[in-house]
């Protein structure tokens, strides 16, 4: 017989994204729309079709998803908005079939104020480097989620993970730098750490800015000695880091300031 499907007794007749349901099979990408597209959507869009394809999930003509979205942001109210589009995978509920078709859902919110800083917990569960998972943006999110809880019930905004040896790698929902002197740090890509796109853009700008950008395995040690740290993500934008592990990072400084204005302006924000 065929393979039959209830939600709450009710017989489904149509359930073509189950595979996303089931196993979190799909990749999706978040970013603020404040009036217009963001500056760096084909960013987000590439990484997208890069995820896809390393998840196997086919991936539609980029212009028809860029119209998706569109669509979606012109019939939702509000001049600054969370959009986030999910690219969910279809195919048979089988664990380890190829998915056959995608799905695009795209959901628009009016964006929260972000945080001028965080302070971050120490989490717990190390990451392996080795899980080529943590590089591609899934929907498999349970494990960000369960770090980010533990932090707001321990008093802290954020989760920090580190690797099996120790090592910095990201928070629950953003990249990681911190500066010392003209030097601008932040865990490599080699890393078990999501390849940002805001990330991506302060690397690029770090030299404009008089900073070398130095991308590397880097101890905790090395976090909590610099002269400031912040965080990004392409919601947020750019978040200082207040302290780490109930310790206390320096206070902002005007370098900081001067570096989060120009590459917020950079981002048109």
């Amino acid at each position: 017989m065929e393979e039959l499907f209830f939600l709450d007794e009710k017989k489904l007749e149509n359930a073509p994204a189950l595979r996303a349901l089931f196993y979190g099979e799909g990749v999706f990408e978040s970013f603020r729309w404040k009036g217009s597209p963001p500056v760096f959507l084909s960013m987000h869009l590439e990484r997208m079709r890069k995820g896809a394809s390393f998840l196997g999930i086919p991936f539609p003509p980029e212009s028809r998803v860029r119209l998706r979205i569109e669509h979606a942001v012109g019939a939702s109210p509000g001049g600054d908005l969370h959009v986030k589009a999910c690219l969910l995978a279809q195919g048979d509920t089988v664990y380890h079939s190829q998915p056959r078709a995608a799905s695009l859902l795209v959901s628009v919110r009016p964006r929260a104020q972000s945080p001028d800083a965080l302070s971050l917990w120490v989490c717990s569960e190390r990451r392996a480097p080795q899980n080529s998972l943590f590089s591609h943006k899934t929907l498999n999110y349970l494990g960000n989620i369960v770090a980010k809880r533990g932090a707001v019930e321990r008093g802290f905004g954020e989760a920090l993970f580190l690797d099996t040896d120790g090592r910095v790698a990201e928070t629950s929902c953003h990249n990681v730098f911190w500066a010392r002197g003209k030097r601008l740090f932040t865990p490599s890509s080699e890393c078990p750490v999501l390849p940002g796109v805001t990330r991506e853009i302060v690397l690029r700008s770090a030299g404009r800015l008089g900073y070398e950008p130095v991308c590397g395995k880097f101890p905790l040690e090395e976090l909590l000695s610099s002269d400031y740290a912040f965080l990004t993500n392409a919601v947020a934008g750019i978040v200082y880091v207040s302290g780490v592990g109930g310790d206390a990072m320096p206070s902002v400084s005007r370098s900081y300031e001067v570096m989060r204005e120009s590459l917020l302006s950079e981002f048109g924000w």
